[in-house]
């Protein structure tokens, strides 16, 4: 909060990608649109938790440890899907945070809105590891 009371929009904290891309609060909060009156410390711990699943997940990208180069495109799919997934670990905590009558969006808070977030994570960790949305395979 700034001295007038006032949500502190400037707020940003860099979450370091250590050889995957950095990642920041304020982009975070323009790309999903999330209102400044939530917290940067709990974004910044969301998209720390939320970066190191995806990580792992993308393990097998990584040669000896170390992760891949990304073209662009690709850093912009990571970067989709950690925002993707912690959008939607946050959604329970944003519920429980104080809005402005005017701001009250109840599709954020709807679980079905979380498992969204969390789907399109999947596919962009999918997308990476070059597999397609869907996977048959024999039982």
């Amino acid at each position: 909060m700034s001295f007038g009371g006032k949500p502190n929009t400037s707020d940003t904290t860099k979450i370091s990608g250590n050889g995957w891309p950095d990642l920041f609060t304020d982009d975070f909060r323009r790309i999903r649109r999330i209102p400044p009156v939530f917290d940067n410390d709990s974004m910044a711990m969301a998209i720390t938790i939320a970066a190191d699943a995806v990580q792992v997940e993308l393990s097998r990208l990584c040669e000896a440890g170390t992760p891949p180069t990304l073209t662009d495109v690709q850093a912009a799919i990571y970067t989709r899907a950690v925002y993707a997934r912690a959008h939607g670990d946050l959604l329970p905590e944003f519920a429980t945070q104080d809005r402005r009558k005017e701001a009250n969006n109840m599709a954020t808070d709807e679980p079905e809105q979380q498992h969204q977030f969390w789907a399109q994570s999947t596919r962009d960790i999918r997308q990476l590891l070059g597999m397609g949305r869907f996977t048959v395979g024999l039982i």
